[in-house]
């Protein structure tokens, strides 16, 4: 069922409960769409994505059988053996984990269809391969582990993609999951399609919708989206803040900086206005993950200088919240060692 697992060993002197572990791997799983793995994230040194069951389908799951692998992980860490998969990840941590049997991470990654063609999307290099695959239905794997009493609250729940509201079982998975006591689920969506489960779950401020707009005009939108739904998607989020309570701003419009595309400020002041507009509170930066592989240490001074500006801006408005995901942030935290890096590499 597991992968065989390659580790290092990591020097420790204390093997009580308190270890290096992270989320995912004590109570975690990401569901792609060829196998389950530990996590989706893959921008360390190790290269993440261990893969816990290879080759998946929708086929059945032993979840007693899950646990017990699961419990494996838990008393490598334990002994300060890290997976290698995991080596140079930023969300290890070294904390007291508790040792008991529950899911409350999982990540939804498992379909490819989407009502928008990205540039930036990782289909792109195999496109007639995921146009032309079928999704597999999670929903009753899901529904059996939530009957367990194994689905927990206090963690997060995501849902990636492919587009979630394309996805027959959104709805009912949403509605089974909010309904089991979870209160953190995210939603990454191009917000063309209206969700009422999406609705359901910002009004009781259980869910975070985050719209990946990417410009502030219906050119600069077509040419990264490839679509022609630029004034939808905006009256859809409109329709989302609307359905907040309780000054949980959790409907969040998204930036992504992608050179060349929408780097500059005044595409991004656009945005932030239109953002504002419709009622958003909450935004989000990053920078376009394919090119930070490829330039992260040959990055120019005015992607650092647009991603401070952003980050100003969007704090000097009305925004209430403002999120940097870990890869831009990671930037803006290390700017003097990659900037290094870069001019000692001319």
């Amino acid at each position: 069922m597991f992968e065989k697992i390659k580790s290092i060993f990591v020097k420790k002197e204390n093997k009580a409960s308190k270890y290096v572990s992270c989320e995912y791997i004590q109570h975690g799983f990401n569901v792609d769409y060829e196998d389950i793995k530990m996590c989706c994230f893959n921008c360390h040194e190790g290269g993440g994505r261990q893969i816990l069951i290879d080759n998946y389908k929708g086929e059945n799951i032993d979840w007693n059988k899950f646990f017990k692998e699961k419990r494996k992980l838990r008393e490598l860490n334990k002994k300060g053996i890290i997976l290698e998969r995991c080596k140079g990840c930023f969300f290890l941590k070294e904390r007291e984990w508790d040792d008991e049997d529950y899911i409350n991470f999982m990540v939804f990654n498992h379909w490819t269809q989407c009502n928008c063609k990205c540039k930036y999307c990782f289909t792109n290099e195999q496109s007639d391969f995921f146009n032309s695959r079928k999704n597999y239905n999670m929903f009753p794997q899901i529904e059996k582990l939530v009957k367990m009493g194994k689905v927990r609250g206090g963690g997060e729940i995501g849902f990636g993609g492919g587009e979630p509201a394309l996805l027959p079982e959104f709805e009912p998975m949403v509605n089974m999951l909010l309904d089991a006591g979870c209160d953190n689920i995210r939603v990454h969506s191009s917000g063309v399609k209206y969700s009422p489960a999406i609705e359901r779950g910002l009004a009781e401020g259980k869910l975070t919708l985050v719209v990946s707009v990417d410009s502030g005009t219906p050119e600069v939108y077509e040419n990264i989206k490839r679509v022609n739904h630029f004034d939808k998607v905006w009256e859809n989020l409109a329709k989302y803040a609307a359905s907040q309570t309780n000054n949980k701003y959790k409907a969040k419009t998204k930036y992504i900086i992608y050179p060349n595309f929408n780097d500059t400020k005044e595409e991004f002041d656009k945005f932030l206005e239109l953002s504002v507009n419709a009622g958003i509170r909450s935004m989000v930066l990053d920078v376009e993950g394919g090119w930070y592989e490829q330039n992260k240490y040959k990055v120019p001074d005015y992607i650092y200088d647009l991603l401070d500006y952003a980050l100003k801006r969007a704090e000097d408005s009305s925004m209430k919240n403002v999120e940097v995901y870990d890869r831009a942030n990671h930037m803006r935290i290390n700017k003097e060692e990659y900037i290094k890096l870069r001019d000692n590499a001319k």
